[in-house]
């Protein structure tokens, strides 16, 4: 009952200086709306590239890429080096906890020529037929090219709907498309496909994706750029695989270490700890205009205790206790900061959910989020803020001779 009191009074001694109250309020507030906006984005953005990868089979995926080697480089001459179908077939068939497996080379950005001469520049991908489906890369119009179609070298291929758009002007169903050596028949379009942030050597729409085999006749690069992707059924049998996956290599390679074995359920606890750092860093940035709120609440009071010293002396001759004095300027301290604090909060989700408003107009796949851990964090700092900076006024206050303080 008696703190309810002293927050009567304190909301009267402020609402008597209302202008210097508000830019005071107006200093925490700042604080608590960039610590909930900025980590609220970064949340987002942690979200939004943790579902990118996750719908890619995140933690259970295993890129085997290859690398020069370290021991017995002279034994590269015993073998074709670099992966082929045999490899993926040998490495991923009948390999406990493998679900799915691909076969792909990204060969970087290649010159295009369409059937109507238009030239541009795209990534282009040497895949087996089960690359659209391992990647989760949907087919809108037309269909993918069966494994049949790879065997026997068939010359056609899938277009990204990016790359569809700039080449033909109507149907690109049926046309074809020169790059290289290559000309293909495009039998298929993309669906589209925004993972930001989520990058395996080419473009999820600006792309065009051929039978690995047809690609290979004349292009030698899709050997060395060869990749094997494996997803098992848990990300818990990851290293059981690996070590198979490790050992029909060496057998393969005759002991040369030219590949290595990329987990990504350990790059996904890295990653997912280098965001968290990054959020609490992008917070305690955000929290240093707290402080600077704080010290305008201690300037502030210790006006405010300057001001009404005749006031403490007042109530100190009638009865009022040090430590009621310093109750009171104590609540006047938390009740600009606390007040402060929530209004910076709420500013500070609604400005987030406008922000993530306006990044998805741009960004589809962004997700939007107001970080949980950031409003609490902003309210409590804000009213420990206060506390902290008002001590010390409230302290003189409360020590102040009643005596001397009635004559001044």
């Amino acid at each position: 009952m008696r703190w309810l009191v002293y927050l009567g009074i304190a909301a009267k001694a402020l609402s008597a200086h209302k202008l210097r109250s508000l830019l005071t309020v107006l200093s925490i507030t700042i604080g608590a709306f960039a610590i909930v906006l900025m980590t609220s984005l970064a949340e987002g953005g942690l979200l939004t590239l943790s579902r990118g990868i996750e719908e890619l089979g995140g933690a259970r995926l295993i890129l085997i890429a290859p690398k020069e080697p370290v021991r017995a480089e002279r034994k590269k001459t015993m073998y074709t080096t670099g992966f082929t179908r045999e490899d993926r077939d040998r490495l991923a068939l009948g390999v406990p906890h493998v679900v799915e497996h691909a076969l792909y080379a990204g060969l970087g950005p290649r010159d295009v020529t369409s059937d109507e001469g238009k030239e541009d520049r795209t990534h282009l991908v040497a895949a087996d037929s089960r690359f659209l489906a391992v990647f989760r890369m949907p087919v809108a119009r037309g269909r993918a090219f069966f494994d049949e179609e790879d065997r026997r070298r068939a010359r056609v291929c899938v277009a990204g709907p990016k790359l569809a758009a700039r080449l033909w002007r109507g149907d690109p169903i049926g046309r074809t498309v020169t790059v290289g050596a290559l000309r293909c028949r495009v039998i298929g379009v993309l669906a589209q496909s925004d993972r930001l942030g989520v990058n395996f050597g080419f473009d999820w729409v600006d792309v065009l994706i051929a039978p690995i085999d047809t690609v290979a006749d004349v292009d030698d690069a899709v050997d060395d750029a060869s990749l094997i992707v494996v997803k098992t059924d848990d990300p818990r049998n990851n290293d059981p695989v690996k070590r198979i996956l490790n050992a029909l290599l060496v057998e393969r390679h005759h002991g040369v270490d030219d590949f290595t074995l990329l987990d990504f359920s350990g790059i996904m606890q890295k990653f997912e700890a280098v965001f968290s750092m990054m959020k609490a860093i992008v917070g305690l940035i955000a929290g240093v205009a707290l402080l600077i709120g704080g010290v305008g609440v201690m300037n502030m009071m210790l006006v405010s205790v300057s001001e009404r010293v005749r006031e403490i002396g007042i109530r100190k001759a009638l009865g009022a206790a040090p430590g009621d004095i310093s109750a009171q300027f104590l609540c006047e301290a938390a009740l600009l900061s606390g007040f402060g604090g929530l209004l910076g909060v709420l500013g500070g989700a609604l400005a987030a959910e406008l922000a993530s408003a306006l990044i998805h107009r741009f960004v589809p796949s962004w997700i939007g989020a107001v970080s949980t851990a950031a409003v609490v964090a902003a309210l409590v700092v804000s009213s420990g803020v206060g506390v902290v900076f008002g001590w010390l006024p409230a302290r003189r206050a409360g020590r102040l001779d009643p005596v001397a303080a009635m004559r001044r």
